[in-house]
């Protein structure tokens, strides 16, 4: 748990303490305590982004030993962050860690690196639009299962991620999202598709996607996206697949879909062409 939620824990259960003796026990000259009580609770949660940064900031999570390597190695998109950036990251990594509850199916604990992986995907995503990594807060709990699962929302398929917007809760096979994230070029990138589409829970936009050129883009059949996922083609959302392109296979994404691009590029704050030169080259 982190800062902000350490002092708003003791300010709601005075809250309720006041009410209690205001309204339930009649001594009602107290409820004028509930005012500056609740100035403070809005006051934390306004804060609470710069309050936990700060906490975290000087009270660090270590990464696991290598992580970083792991992750600039072999997730593409990463290498198009700045030095400044991926130093941000560690501190988003470390917020990511401490507020998110994994829930682990099918084995005793989600190892970290798989924790970390998720987290790069979700911030590649924010990185270049300030405050946008608010947009995830809502989304704390995930739960990982070994194997392709079925779930509430969908109980007669095996599928291998979700987003459950009722609960707000993202479930990811492990085993998919891995091989995605060790063999980009090979298998589907379930981590940012799902992560993509929470950021396009209030609005899909429009990208101008050509459903035929896709494949040509990430060399997957869109037949094996749908299969990869494990969901009927209606609930796939083709946005947060194009996306996912964008970010893998910047190059091939612009040559194939050369305005989609512009648009994607112009609602996400990133043109990964104009970083190629600049930085080392990712995958083509």
């Amino acid at each position: 748990m982190v800062l902000s939620k350490w002092i708003a824990f003791p300010l709601i259960i005075l809250v309720g303490t006041v009410l209690t003796v205001s309204y339930i026990l009649g001594y009602s000259e107290y409820s004028y305590w509930l005012i500056p009580l609740a100035v403070a609770l809005a006051v934390v949660y306004v804060l609470h982004p710069e309050i936990d940064r700060w906490y975290v900031k000087n009270n660090p999570l270590k990464l696991p030993k290598g992580m970083l390597r792991f992750i600039e190695d072999h997730l593409p998109a990463y290498r198009l962050l700045s030095p400044a950036q991926k130093k941000d990251f560690e501190s988003s990594a470390s917020i990511f860690l401490r507020n998110t509850t994994f829930m682990p199916q099918g084995f005793e604990r989600v190892p970290e690196d798989l924790k970390v992986v998720l987290a790069a995907n979700a911030y590649i995503l924010t990185s270049f639009q300030a405050g946008w990594n608010e947009k995830y807060s809502l989304y704390e709990n995930i739960v990982i299962y070994r194997h392709p699962f079925p779930s509430p929302q969908f109980p007669k398929y095996l599928h291998s991620s979700e987003l459950y917007a009722q609960d707000h809760v993202l479930l990811f096979c492990a085993d998919h999202f891995m091989k995605a994230f060790r063999f980009p070029q090979q298998y589907f990138n379930t981590a940012m598709y799902e992560w993509a589409k929470v950021l396009f829970m209030d609005k899909t936009p429009e990208f101008d996607i050509n459903l035929q050129a896709l494949p040509e883009i990430s060399g997957f059949q869109n037949s094996v996206v749908v299969d990869y996922v494990g969901l009927p083609e209606p609930y796939i959302q083709w946005e947060a697949v194009a996306t996912t392109y964008f970010f893998t296979f910047p190059v091939r994404y612009k040559m194939h879909m050369e305005h989609s691009y512009e648009k994607i590029s112009e609602y996400f704050g990133v043109d990964p062409m104009k970083l190629l030169n600049a930085r080392e080259p990712i995958s083509h």
